[in-house]
């Protein structure tokens, strides 16, 4: 028999910075039954989905009415369905806001100042939020697992 040429791999973190480094090596030796098993190794942070879903909702939000704010400045029609959608759905956003600041334009165009604020604001909380989940759910979770060939 001759000697064969076996890879090794292992996966540890770093303590200083806290990611994960990989090292291979390639090992000689007696020739060694194949190996039936391996671990795969792989960090979970339940923080993250949690900030993901506060920036998605308040993304949403300013989405929604970053479109209001375009359509009253282009001065769209507000018979058409998807103008009236959008005006309706971002009312209720828009409720705290409504009459904080006076309108800019004519018949046609119109700059709501209170829609900027109220962008400005949702930004802001929906930042705040996402902080928050950082602080109490951010830890990390490394997980282990067995598979077979």
């Amino acid at each position: 028999m001759r000697n064969m040429e076996r890879r090794e791999s292992e996966i540890e973190r770093d303590p200083e910075t806290g990611r994960e480094l990989e090292r291979h090596r390639a090992v000689t030796g007696e020739p060694t039954a194949p190996v039936g098993s391996s671990s795969v190794v792989s960090t979970v942070n339940p923080g993250r989905r949690a900030m993901d879903l506060v920036y998605l909702a308040f993304g949403v939000i300013d989405g929604l009415l970053v479109v209001r704010l375009v359509l009253k400045l282009l001065g769209a029609n507000t018979t058409a369905a998807f103008t009236q959608w959008v005006y309706n759905a971002s009312g209720f956003f828009l409720a705290p806001f409504h009459n904080l600041l006076p309108t800019i334009g004519n018949n046609n165009s119109v700059l709501e100042m209170s829609v900027v604020v109220a962008i400005l604001v949702y930004a802001l909380i929906g930042w705040g939020l996402a902080r928050l989940m950082a602080i109490i759910f951010f830890r990390d979770v490394t997980v282990a697992r067995r598979g077979f060939f």
